[in-house]
């Protein structure tokens, strides 16, 4: 009796997570802001745009890999967010400390994929691509939030 060759298929079952999902990337959006006028004339006189102070808090606070931030100025920027009350009282101030910690921990692991191998990066990138996901999902429903997760796609 002769033994059939079988045929083997390597199959990448994390290939959906080679890109990252289109609702959990970053995203242009137009504003349309009434900005102060003590805001304007102090922009106007330290020669900086208000997009400028808006964009470089949103990436700092973000712990964006695109901007580079110092520690102390994500630190100042957290507090801020937390002074303000943002997402209270749905998270606990300890929630939110935890979710900033929790993005630096991803930004600090991502600072170590420049001397990988392309096979490794890519491996990399697919994980991460799976936890921002996972991340978004797990804080989202974390206070039994009754929207659906695509409300994402309004912010």
């Amino acid at each position: 009796m002769k033994k059939k060759k079988t045929k083997t298929t390597l199959m990448d079952s994390y290939k959906q997570y080679a890109e990252i999902g289109d609702m959990y990337t970053s995203r242009w959006r137009k504003l349309d802001l009434l900005i102060p006028s003590n805001f304007r004339m102090l922009c106007a006189i330290l020669n900086v745009k208000p997009e400028r102070i808006l964009i470089d808090f949103m990436w700092k606070l973000s712990y964006s890999v695109i901007h580079g931030a110092t520690e102390k100025q994500r630190k100042a920027g957290m507090k801020f967010f937390i002074a303000c009350d943002f997402g209270q009282p749905a998270y606990a101030k300890e929630d939110i400390k935890k979710m900033f910690s929790e993005l630096k921990s991803i930004r600090e692991l991502t600072d170590t994929t420049q001397d990988m191998e392309d096979g490794n990066k890519e491996l990399f990138w697919k994980n991460n691509h799976m936890y921002v996901e996972f991340w978004y999902k797990r804080w989202f429903e974390k206070n039994t939030r009754q929207d659906d997760l695509s409300v994402l796609e309004e912010y």
